[in-house]
């Protein structure tokens, strides 16, 4: 990692632990996992399940708000404000300075994540002591826990890769927010979409309509494939081809966005 790239993303991530944004939606995620303690008892059964769907919930909700509230608002913070400008100004290239503004922002993510999860799952805990109707989830796995919270992680820091593009691409903070939220709507929808149409026991349409909705599922980051709370909640083995895949997929995603991301920075007029 080049110096540049270090500066900026040591830049980044004091500007984001000292945000209020992200002090804020800490708070609030913190309040969440506290409170959840008392929400889980009053299911009769599975609360193994429910703590897990809770916890992930959780986990994910707050590292979507840092994405779509934090990341988008300082990187066109920078442009808006011709602070980039003073940046580029000294010897920090363009493509330095959105690698370092997203390596920085993912690990503030990185910490949120590990902080959230690190609670749900000290809360859980103490849920089980001291709540008779709180049990752990059937064959539990501290590996799929760590696997599982992996891949939220991986799937925010392509929503991020996301949210950097559209950043770049349009003018507006609240237009980024937009197309990111619904990037993120449709990924984790349209795989379950063409799953009921194609049963055809609820929805029945036609073959091109069908079609369309398959093109257009190759181009849509599959947002659902990264959410394997299910492995952990019923206790079943990892399909690890699957994971490998996944895993590539993502990877693969978040460096195609990041060309796209610099291509469009390069050439945009921030002078």
């Amino acid at each position: 990692m080049s110096n540049g790239i270090s500066l900026v993303a040591a830049i980044t991530i004091k500007e984001g632990l000292r945000n209020r944004a992200m002090q804020g939606i800490l708070a609030i995620a913190v309040l969440l996992c506290l409170a959840y303690i008392t929400i889980i008892p009053m299911f009769a059964f599975d609360t193994g399940k429910v703590a897990v769907d809770l916890g992930s919930a959780f986990v994910t909700v707050a590292g979507l708000a840092i994405v779509i509230f934090l990341g988008i608002a300082l990187l066109t913070k920078d442009i808006h404000q011709r602070t980039v400008c003073m940046i580029l100004s000294r010897p920090i290239s363009r493509t330095d300075y959105v690698i370092g503004k997203y390596c920085g922002l993912a690990v503030t993510v990185l910490l949120a994540v590990l902080m959230i999860a690190g609670l749900t799952i000290f809360t859980s805990w103490i849920g089980t002591k001291l709540i008779l109707e709180m049990k752990p989830p059937r064959n539990f796995s501290w590996g799929v826990l760590s696997i599982s919270v992996f891949f939220q992680y991986l799937s925010l820091l392509l929503l991020m890769a996301v949210a950097f593009f559209f950043a770049c691409l349009t003018t507006s903070e609240y237009l980024s927010m937009l197309f990111t939220v619904g990037i993120y709507v449709i990924g984790n929808s349209l795989e379950t979409i063409i799953a009921v149409i194609q049963e055809g026991q609820y929805v029945k349409v036609g073959p091109a309509y069908l079609a369309i909705l398959k093109a257009v599922a190759w181009i849509f980051p599959n947002l659902s494939a990264f959410d394997l709370k299910v492995y952990l909640s019923y206790g079943l083995p990892l399909p690890w081809s699957q994971v490998g895949w996944t895993a590539a997929y993502g990877i693969c995603y978040i460096s195609l966005l990041a060309v796209a991301t610099l291509w469009i920075f390069k050439r945009k007029e921030i002078t």
